[in-house]
């Protein structure tokens, strides 16, 4: 393991910004009383804000050791947030003399365009803005430090983030419900539907960005122990930042091991079980707002009779997360529109089917997340597609289409669009013509879809 004792600049890329954390390891402590904030789990602790310390180590056995961009994981000591500078620092002892340090990677988010090296550097013990903050307050317990490049989408969820956390931090035997996770650098906030984060920590998201805000404008609020940083390898798919369109990374060291290890661990936490009955049944996964199949009914009808199963419908607006993992992990297949509850099939057992259907003009060979993690080598599931060819098949609300900037292009820019019969591969992050073209609603073709599962249905 490697042990440092100086500060830590991390400079992180969310949503296409830079921004810099800086680990002060250097400062000299004052003498004050810990505060305490009602109601938000605060407690008193010392009258100092504590010396910090820190350690890292490589994220996975498979990341060979390189001081230049080997990604790291760091457990922080005392990790300190200050409302004066709008950064992380840590208080250490340390002379005054300003020196440089090698470069080592720590990641808040693994993700390939999305994060950034830091650099360590050593700052004066007498700076004078540790004596500026009046208040100080603490946390204590564990946490484990992510960032997003996406909100309230569970695929980006467990593919950005609780996929590789579960890896990085099983490899290092620190995976533990009783770690709290920390999200930095996101005003966002939660919608309510986060249960997936349970799969890693049984406690409530600590929102920095909201913590941080609640504090006042002199304040420093220390974490017990933070562990940040996530390794590569379970990442698959690359969105697409820059120029390139989003597709499966070239070479993934992702496998079904991977997958499985994760899919069962969060059955565990869950307490689903792994036993499944022997009646058959199917799934549709669908949307209520938008990117609807609006002959579902129809569809559910026609699928129970032609395959002889029951059919039950699933959505993340009616139903838990958990809930939905439980049926999918039983199921003999799973259908729904490209989507982010897609990303659940994972739990599908082997031997099942994933069928994807994609809206008019939604290139399936553009959009290959789900295809790319079912059809890793045994995960034993059975992938296919449908594709809507039909416009007249394909409608969509005004108002969302004004949501989604169609209408605030130029009459030229929309016609273009509406005269393309396929819509170009997408690059990250805002494509009016790909997210206007995803998010209509479709009549699927019943008796197409009946043929594909009954061709692929084990």
């Amino acid at each position: 393991m490697y042990s440092l004792t100086w500060v830590v600049k991390v400079s992180v890329i969310s949503m296409g910004m830079y921004h810099t954390i800086v680990y002060l390891f250097s400062l000299a402590g004052t003498e004050s009383t810990y505060g305490s904030i009602r109601n938000h789990g605060y407690r008193h602790s010392v009258p100092d804000i504590p010396v910090g310390n820190t350690e890292c180590w490589p994220a996975s056995k498979n990341e060979p050791v390189h001081i230049d961009h080997t990604p790291m994981v760091c457990r922080f000591k005392n990790l300190c947030f200050s409302n004066i500078l709008h950064s992380f620092f840590i208080l250490g002892r340390g002379n005054a003399e300003t020196e440089s340090f090698p470069v080592k990677e720590v990641h808040v988010t693994p993700l390939k365009g999305f994060a950034d090296a830091f650099s360590l550097q050593l700052l004066s013990p007498n700076d004078a803005i540790t004596h500026r903050h009046n208040h100080r307050y603490i946390r204590t317990g564990q946490y484990i430090m992510f960032s997003r490049i996406s909100w309230s989408n569970i695929a980006h969820d467990i593919h950005d983030v609780l996929l590789p956390m579960f890896y990085t931090y099983n490899f290092s035997g620190l995976v533990d419900p009783a770690y709290t996770l920390f999200l930095i650098r996101d005003n966002h906030g939660f919608s309510g539907s986060e249960e997936h984060y349970r799969i890693i920590s049984r406690n409530p998201v600590v929102d920095g960005y909201l913590e941080f805000a609640l504090l006042p404008d002199d304040a420093a609020i220390c974490y017990e122990e933070v562990l940040v940083g996530s390794s590569k390898l379970p990442i698959w798919y690359d969105w697409g930042v820059g120029r390139i369109p989003e597709k499966p990374l070239d070479e993934s060291f992702l496998t079904s091991d991977h997958v499985r290890g994760f899919t069962s661990y969060a059955k565990k936490q869950f307490g689903i079980s792994e036993i499944c009955d022997t009646v058959p049944y199917g799934i549709i996964l669908t949307r209520k707002k938008n990117r609807k199949i609006l002959n579902s009914n129809d569809l559910q009808t026609t699928l129970s009779r032609e395959l002889g199963m029951e059919i039950t419908e699933l959505s993340m607006e009616f139903n838990s997360i958990s809930e939905i993992i439980r049926k999918v992990s039983c199921a003999r297949f799973a259908i729904g529109m490209h989507g982010a509850i897609l990303i659940l099939t994972m739990f599908l057992p082997p031997g099942a089917t994933l069928l994807e259907m994609f809206p008019y003009a939604i290139n399936p060979d553009n959009q290959r997340l789900f295809r790319s993690m079912i059809q890793l080598p045994g995960m034993g599931i059975e992938y296919a597609s449908w594709r809507n060819m039909d416009e007249s098949k394909s409608t969509i609300a005004p108002k969302l289409a004004s949501v989604l900037g169609f209408q605030k292009l130029s009459e030229t820019e929309r016609d273009d669009i509406l005269n393309r019969s396929e819509v170009p591969p997408k690059v990250c992050c805002d494509d009016v013509e790909h997210s206007y073209r995803l998010y209509h609603d479709t009549f699927v073709d019943i008796p197409a879809i009946v043929d594909i599962l009954k061709r692929t249905i084990r």
